[in-house]
């Protein structure tokens, strides 16, 4: 019973590499490159040998953590020497580490007053500025500090930083390239430009700054790592197995390398290898659950269901209420044929879980299975009880009894879904497609336009409602139009390009017709009801052995039982046509 993706629920909980996020992952368990322009804050050195003393006690009291008394050491000492505009700044420190933001700001400006091109003293600004989210302050105190000093190198990367956080990416390439001209081989400068290439998805570009950086510090592993999920995201797995591998090479111990080294293996369905690094991770830390669970997902993938099982109980064991792993144990029972027991894990899935909806949907197929309509049913209105708002619960429940032929049960399930989500576009269109089975066109139409009014680009909804006036004749120009208008919203699928094959057919342009049929069963080669409209057009312009070739593939297809009947008659018109 392989009904469900085993290996796109690795895909789900290993998170195939795409977006800035990944890139910003790598920097959590690694060191950052070593800046080249470092300068200490300017020293401190009153004049006054009394201003100097108490400042000294000040210091002293520091390392002894007795914060309150340094502060009033330093207001003492600034009695002594009041223009001395590092003092403030000191005392600026102080109140700080106090949580006293505000008195530091004060001090900070204070001492602006006395010198206003204090580097310590906008160094500062800048940081508490960034630290009470007034960006634009702190901008300005980093953009000051390098107007003071433009060799000072943290002023550049804070203010790139601050623009990066806003989202001003430009603004943040500029103020890095402005100190790489002063600076052009500093590894970090480089490596940070190409961090803020890969925030803006220019991923060439950051993979061009990363290798300068590692040009200069060849075995600098942040870089590397970087620039390994850069090679993910560029669709580059072996240069980046390569670069994960060298990372392991320089620190066997890196964790977060063999993590992600086992990870393309798994997208690149290396299996095995994965496996190896996983077990490499789990041998020096036997309580990482989520590798436990990877493992379980690729014992499930390999179709290893006990050892799979085994791994999801380890990590359940320790963490019972990890319901994604419950889940996965749930499948694993499902694959194993152990329907009884996987129905028992999923029941274990609360409602308040983000795969309730999908466990109850397991569950159905599982008691529809074991003949067990009914209970499912009672499942299904237990969920619906307790989470009504959910409208993913209301779909299983309809499509349980569509499956059964209860239209009018999945008729009333979907009415009582839009009575809790009035304005879900799903609803509605499902609501439409079930009024259809019942042959009532006008509700049909009515809910599809309903569709339409709250989601104006709905290609479904513009394709079935152009494609129910096609094959009843009617309205045929605004049914050409809306097919249209859904090929444009959703190119190359086949249901659609069929609709304007069949649209072109009914207006009587059966050489277009044919066009667009013959790439319909090119999209989906196997659907009957394509198949026999590209049969209908090839019998139009008189290519009669096409025709009669296409109609038996399409009942070879496994047609509905009317459908059978139909293309029958018309093999048997063509048949007699011959003779």
């Amino acid at each position: 019973m392989r009904k469900i993706g085993v290996f796109v629920l690795i895909f789900l909980l290993l998170g195939a590499c795409s977006g800035p996020q990944r890139i910003q992952s790598a920097e959590s368990n690694s060191p950052s490159p070593k800046p080249h322009l470092v300068k200490p804050y300017v020293k401190t050195d009153p004049k006054n040998p009394r201003a100097y003393y108490h400042f000294l006690l000040s210091q002293l009291k520091l390392k002894e953590g007795k914060l309150e008394e340094g502060i009033g050491d330093l207001k003492q000492a600034i009695q002594y020497d009041p223009k001395e505009p590092s003092l403030y700044v000191e005392l600026a420190k102080l109140y700080i580490f106090t949580g006293s933001l505000n008195e530091a700001i004060e001090e900070c400006k204070t001492a602006l007053g006395h010198d206003p091109d204090s580097l310590s003293a906008y160094l500062l600004l800048g940081g508490i500025y960034t630290s009470l989210k007034k960006t634009p302050l702190a901008i300005e105190s980093y953009k000051k500090a390098i107007e003071i000093d433009p060799t000072y190198w943290e002023s550049y990367f804070y203010l790139s930083s601050l623009y990066s956080d806003i989202k001003e990416y430009e603004k943040a390439v500029q103020a890095l390239q402005q100190f790489l001209k002063i600076e052009p081989n500093s590894a970090m400068g480089l490596f940070s430009l190409g961090r803020i290439y890969a925030e803006m998805k220019t991923y060439e570009k950051a993979k061009e700054y990363f290798l300068k950086s590692l040009a200069v510090e060849p075995n600098e592993i942040t870089v590397l790592m970087y620039l390994g999920i850069t090679h993910e995201i560029l669709n580059e797995p072996e240069k980046a197995i390569e670069l994960y591998k060298r990372i392991l090479s320089l620190d066997p111990d890196n964790k977060r390398a063999r993590n992600l080294l086992g990870q393309v293996f798994v997208k690149e369905k290396k299996l095995d290898e994965a496996l190896k690094q996983f077990w490499e991770i789990q041998r020096s830390d036997a309580t990482d659950l989520n590798i436990r669970m990877k493992m379980g997902l690729i014992y499930l993938e390999q179709g290893k269901l006990d050892q799979a099982i085994l791994e999801f109980n380890f990590v359940l064991a320790a963490n019972p209420k990890d319901d994604r792993v419950r889940y996965y144990l749930g499948v694993a029972y499902v694959e194993k044929e152990a329907l009884d027991q996987a129905v028992i894990e999923f029941k274990k899935i609360p409602p308040e879980a983000s795969l309730f909806a999908d466990s109850r949907r397991n569950i159905t197929l599982i008691l529809k299975k074991q003949n067990k309509v009914q209970e499912a049913v009672q499942i299904m209105e237990e969920a619906i009880r307790v989470k009504p708002k959910d409208t993913d619960l209301y779909f299983i429940l309809a499509a349980l009894f569509e499956k059964e032929n209860q239209l009018e049960q999945a008729l009333a399930v979907l009415q009582r879904g839009l009575e809790q989500n009035r304005e879900n576009t799903d609803l509605h269109f499902q609501l439409g497609a079930i009024y259809d089975k019942l042959g009532h066109f006008e509700k049909t139409v009515a809910q599809m336009k309903e569709v339409l009014r709250l989601k104006p680009d709905s290609a479904d909804a513009l394709n079935y409602l152009g494609y129910s006036y096609a094959e009843r004749g009617i309205q045929l120009q605004e049914a050409l139009d809306m097919i249209q208008k859904a090929m444009t919203l959703k190119p190359n699928m086949g249901h659609i390009t069929d609709s304007l094959g069949w649209v072109y057919y009914k207006l009587g342009d059966y050489e277009r017709a044919v066009a667009e049929l013959e790439k319909a069963n090119q999209l989906t080669p196997d659907d009957p009801t394509i198949t026999e409209h590209l049969a209908d057009g090839y019998f139009k312009l008189n290519q009669f052995q096409k025709a009669l070739s296409f109609y038996e593939k399409a009942l070879a297809l496994e047609p509905k039982p009317d459908q059978i009947e139909r293309v029958k008659n018309k093999i048997k018109e063509l048949k007699d046509k011959k003779e």
